[in-house]
């Protein structure tokens, strides 16, 4: 992906991941590794993989779900 630090100015793209998490209570519940350059697509995917890991119950208990502006921005 691009990074916003070019130190040789050349555009070259290096290897970068973006990483999302979901907590409870400050305790890591779930993670998602993808090689999208910004968070716009990656939401919908990280609930997906939370949603297979512990079931169509975990959406029944979701009350809040806080994201920053970015992932708003599409």
């Amino acid at each position: 992906m691009c990074m916003k630090e070019d130190h040789m100015k050349n555009g070259q793209l290096k290897p970068g991941y973006n990483i999302q998490i979901s907590t409870e209570n400050q305790i890591i519940v779930n993670y998602s590794i993808r090689q999208n350059p910004t968070d716009t697509k990656t939401l919908k995917p990280h609930l997906e993989n939370l949603k297979e890991t512990y079931g169509e119950e975990i959406f029944k208990k979701l009350e809040i779900i806080t994201v920053d502006t970015v992932y708003g921005s599409e």
